[in-house]
């Protein structure tokens, strides 16, 4: 996570606000929140990873977190529902509840996700 800039949508603040800690303890140099994609700010600041929490009957989260990997950028899904998680195609899922190891080793797993060659 060193220097890593990383976004997190997550509805619920104490659980954006463990996140946010987890991260800069692993050497994020910043961690920008929204509670929604609704409250980012347009545009968005350059980003090499997003965490965002999967809710279902939420359209525009799906596309912003599309939008982002179409620009190269790592997005981790959290989700207690496995259906809301599977609307993220190309996402690495991460089901709610997660400890700080599980956080970190889909954020890991994320970035290695952006970083592979494309499918011919």
């Amino acid at each position: 996570m060193i220097g890593l800039t990383v976004l997190v949508v997550e509805e619920e603040y104490l659980v954006a606000a463990e996140i946010e800690a987890t991260l800069l303890a692993r050497g994020a140099s910043q961690v920008l929140m929204a509670r929604n994609v609704h409250d980012l700010a347009t545009p968005a600041p350059p980003i090499d990873l997003a965490i965002i929490e999967a809710q279902l009957g939420a359209p525009a989260s799906i596309a912003f977190a599309t939008s982002l990997r179409e620009a190269g950028v790592a997005v981790v899904v959290t989700s207690a529902d496995l259906a809301a998680a599977s609307l993220f195609t190309g996402s690495v899922p991460l089901a709610k509840p997660f400890d700080d190891a599980a956080l970190l080793a889909a954020c890991e797993a994320a970035r290695r996700m952006g970083k592979a060659p494309a499918q011919v």
